[in-house]
């Protein structure tokens, strides 16, 4: 199969996004760059319970997905302990933001159309990207599916239904044409188009107090949902030196807004509305073997609408309606100086890239007390690589100015320069040794500052200072090259200034933010991927991490919260997996768990909130059909049927199912 596609993870000797190979066969290989990069391809996210990609992000290490249950809960990840803002969303190579809330939603994102997910921690390898990319702690990269299908048509028609009245249609195609005249001139055109509807009312047993106390069944309320998006690209791959893309996307969702289950106080009936389109294009070409550029435009609206029939005030409601505009423009430049060359017997490569990005938010909305905020931002980045022999050295510098404009207000401007430095060294045939440092500037949001529910005006931005050391053992074959094994062990350190924290008060709408001054975050994760081919067809995968992590409040030695984990922040956290695959059918077993947590920052009995186990097991088979293939999956979810919290008061599902039937032609 083949794929002209801009390269997702940047290797040190690749210079062009030319015409690549792309094998079926899965591999255990984990990244070995000077930053930690967890990969799941299209196979691997099918066999995880994964219905959107918040669920395939909790089997990544360092993860905190905070899932506030349901199909229709919002889903943002946290990484390292940084919070959900410091987690950059890229949508093949171009930023997701929201200048609202600064995070981004995961569970929007369908993984019907997506080729693989990286989640990278430290400094980015692939310098030939708009800056923007390099102002996050970590970034999560999706990529769409746009490979060569064996006909000029390929249609991909699925439905998933499931427990609490989930049904999910989706239609996908891909068409494809070559050039009769030039070769290296294809069109690729993608499409996807789906909806999700689920009522969400599971049950869930409420406790009224202590062990000892009453309990009762429930379900929950308001928690319905109805989403629909639709996606759409065409590439234009015009020869070997340069390419054209075009993205449109759009989502529509009306869904509740359950409470939290405090007690008797089980009604909800607040509304939350969203839709968001944008389009973007991206356009590179190479100039030879030296010279590189591309640029990337994008225009972004996006309307929230929240709807609060209880609210007390003078109307006897709240309807707010929230939105958002974005302009975004980057322009990039690589130079190679060398590439691929002898150097005293050892190949090797060096390159440098400028990028300058152009942001413009404007945030409208039809409350009295909002300041209708508008934001200038410039992210100007000089990065470099250099691989020599065993030793690959990498870095940045990026500069970001912001100015916030406020009506009636005093325009404040912020500036700030981040360096980065990343390096690996090959100890030996299969073991590398690798390190990082990453300094990082983010602004606090229009809602951590404006927001008359939410907004503190005297928040100031937060500086983090990222450090990671980490050894990695990559694709060693054993067994005459049966057992495919892949580790790697990071340590890393922390300190986050001025830290902004998030506290969900009366409902998923309404937050609370404060500065916590000074937080340091230390801890270690582990990573096992193994695959052994047992026979011709039969192959046992193995996969798991662990992620151990302090991240604790240093700010004031004489407050009651000094020393103590800060809320939603396990000190242990993992996953595993492991499943069989044979001519007939494919069984996996997955477990995602987490330590307990604390829903305040005062880590006392009264705020803690309790770990989890999710158990889940997959059953899967596809039928060829002549040219077109019947699959089946069935996935049993939560075996132990605990309504786990993963933030208090928000009990998730218990044991349900979905059974997805699809058809590819």
């Amino acid at each position: 199969m083949r794929t002209w596609a801009q390269s997702g993870h940047d290797s040190t000797r690749a210079t062009r996004l030319d015409e690549v190979n792309i094998e079926s066969a899965q591999t255990t290989r984990i990244a070995t760059g000077p930053a930690t990069m967890q990969t799941m391809t299209a196979k691997q996210i099918a066999q995880t319970p994964s219905l959107q990609l918040s669920d395939a992000l909790k089997f990544m290490s360092g993860v905190v997905v905070r899932d506030y249950g349901g199909t229709g809960g919002m889903k943002t990840v946290a990484v390292r302990g940084l919070g959900t803002q410091h987690t950059g969303v890229a949508y093949d190579g171009i930023p997701l933001t929201d200048c609202q809330t600064g995070q981004i939603d995961i569970g929007k994102l369908s993984l019907t159309n997506v080729s693989s997910i990286s989640l990278t921690t430290g400094v980015l390898e692939n310098i030939f990207v708009p800056a923007s990319l390099f102002s996050h702690s970590s970034l999560l990269s999706v990529r769409i599916l746009n490979s060569i299908p064996k006909r000029p048509l390929s249609v991909k028609t699925s439905l998933t239904i499931g427990s609490y009245g989930l049904v999910m249609p989706q239609v996908s195609g891909i068409y494809h044409w070559e050039s009769p005249k030039k070769k290296q001139r294809h069109v690729l055109l993608n499409f996807l188009t789906g909806f999700t509807h689920s009522k969400g009312n599971y049950p869930y047993l409420l406790h009224y107090g202590g062990i000892t106390d009453s309990t009762s069944w429930e379900r929950r309320q308001n928690s319905d949902v109805f989403v629909w998006n639709t996606e759409a690209n065409l590439l234009l791959q015009l020869d070997r030196t340069q390419q054209f893309s075009v993205k449109w996307y759009y989502y529509d969702s009306e869904r509740g807004l359950p409470s939290a289950t405090i007690y008797y106080n089980l009604d909800a009936s607040q509304r939350l509305g969203n839709r968001n389109t944008f389009g973007q294009i991206h356009y590179h070409k190479y100039f030879g073997k030296k010279w590189a550029y591309q640029a990337n435009g994008k225009v972004n609206y996006d309307h929230t609408h929240y709807y609060d029939p209880e609210y007390l005030n003078a109307e006897g409601y709240l309807d707010n309606h929230y939105r958002q505009y974005e302009g975004f423009l980057s322009q990039t430049v690589q130079f190679s100086p060398f590439t691929d060359t002898l150097l005293r017997d050892h190949l090797t490569s060096l390159r440098f890239a400028l990028s300058n990005d152009l942001i413009y938010n404007v945030l409208d909305a039809n409350n009295i007390d909002y300041e209708h905020p508008a934001r200038f931002t410039t992210q100007t980045s000089f990065s470099g690589i250099f691989h020599y022999d065993r030793i690959t050295l990498n870095g940045f510098l990026l500069l970001t100015t912001v100015n916030n404009l406020v009506q009636e207000t005093e325009v404040q401007r912020y500036i700030h320069l981040a360096p980065a430095i990343g390096l690996s060294v090959k100890l030996a045939k299969d073991l590398k040794l690798r390190a990082f440092y990453k300094n990082i500037f983010r602004m606090p949001t229009f809602n951590d500052l404006y927001y008359r529910e939410v907004g503190n005006i005297n928040l100031q931005p937060e500086k983090t200072h990222q450090m990671d050391i980490g050894i990695v053992l990559d694709q060693l074959l054993l067994g005459a090259g049966k057992v495919q094994l892949s580790t790697a062990l990071d340590g890393y350190f922390n300190v986050v200034k001025d830290k902004i924290v998030a506290f969900p008060s009366r409902n998923l709408f309404s937050w609370t933010m404060l500065n916590y001054g000074k937080v340091y975050v230390f801890g270690a994760e582990w990573n096992l991927r193994m695959q052994y081919r047992m026979a011709k067809g039969f192959y046992l995968r193995t996969n798991g991490n662990i992620t151990f992590q302090k991240a604790i409040d240093r700010t004031d030695p004489t407050s009651k919260t000094f020393n103590h984990q800060i809320p939603y922040t396990p000190v242990w956290s993992g996953s595993a997996g492991i499943g069989v695959q044979t001519p007939w059918i494919t069984v996996t077993y997955s477990l995602v768990a987490s330590g307990k947590r604390y829903a305040l920052g005062q880590n006392i009995p009264a705020n803690e909130v309790a770990g989890y186990r999710d158990h889940s097991i997959i059953l899967s088979h596809d039928i060829p059909i002549k040219a077109s293939t019947l699959g089946l999956k069935l996935e049993l979810l939560n075996l132990s049927n605990k309504n786990y919290e993963v933030i208090r008061n928000y009990p998730m599902q218990g044991f349900g199912f979905r059974f997805m039937v699809y058809y590819e032609y």
